[in-house]
């Protein structure tokens, strides 16, 4: 039975997050081939967006699976002259699941994707594997309920809006990534680049964890040059290199390795 268990969380949106992926892929070769070329890409541009939502069009509905959990899967396209030049990455995806508590049919998601002018077909491969990774994320959310999407939140006040995390210090790192609603998500997302990919699971969560860190030492880097030219000696970040280091390399890493233990059994490497 518990193999069983295992094999059901692991299949869990699967089929619906292929057959998402399948009706972008076209729309990213189209950007490849008419977009990119183009002088002067404006990012305004409406051919830039591509909608799939339950409201009929040829080649553009939801896969039935998501029916009940959100009203329409949004994927934006973003070209990014300096990606390359900045990063060292030719393309970034990145996502987010939009909700209100009262009433989840509204739930849809968002995903972006950030492309160097030098991106081209070569890169679908690798661009493919992300883009699964990162839209079952997003899809994974809209299955949770209220009271796990809350815990990536700070408490809320009453009568006042939802606030965010403070990602200037570790404990508003650890309130964000280590919540039980971005553990579930992080995990799973995870588990898909490991199968795609047909690496151990601990392979494809050390990617993630080096991603997360580079992430935020180039933004502590940024913002504590900026502060040491406008006000010497007083840094908005409030944690060293190796302190961001430590949450994400041992904390939050073993935290992933064992709420992934538990969810996804049959995974290789765990």
């Amino acid at each position: 039975m518990e193999n069983w268990r295992g094999f059901l969380q692991e299949g869990r949106y699967e089929a619906a997050t292929t057959e998402l992926t399948r009706k972008v892929i076209p729309h990213v070769k189209y950007i490849i081939d008419e977009v990119i070329p183009s002088e002067n890409v404006q990012n305004s541009r409406k051919d830039l967006i591509l909608v799939v939502g339950k409201t009929f069009s040829a080649g553009k509905t939801l896969p039935k699976e998501l029916e009940d959990k959100m009203y329409k899967a949004e994927f934006t396209f973003h070209i990014d002259k300096k990606l390359a030049e900045e990063t060292g990455d030719k393309f970034q995806i990145g996502g987010m699941h939009m909700y209100a508590p009262w009433d989840r049919k509204d739930d849809y998601i968002k995903i972006n994707s950030y492309l160097d002018p030098s991106f081209n077909e070569q890169d679908l491969n690798a661009y493919l594997g992300e883009l699964k990774s990162i839209t079952i994320h997003e899809i994974q959310h809209s299955g949770q309920t209220d009271d796990m999407l809350d815990t990536a939140h700070p408490p809320k006040k009453p009568l006042e809006p939802q606030g965010r995390w403070d990602y200037n210090q570790i404990d508003g790192l650890r309130g964000y990534y280590a919540s039980d609603s971005e553990t579930d998500t992080y995990t799973k997302e995870v588990y898909k680049r490991a199968k795609y990919y047909k690496i151990p699971y601990t392979e494809a969560l050390d990617m993630r964890i080096k991603d997360f860190f580079d992430m935020f030492k180039r933004r502590r880097d940024k913002m504590n040059a900026e502060d040491e030219r406008e006000t010497p000696g007083e840094f908005r970040v409030q944690y060293t290199e190796e302190e961001l280091k430590d949450f994400f390399y041992n904390e939050l890493r073993d935290k992933y390795i064992a709420f992934a233990k538990t969810k996804y059994p049959e995974a290789v490497g765990i």
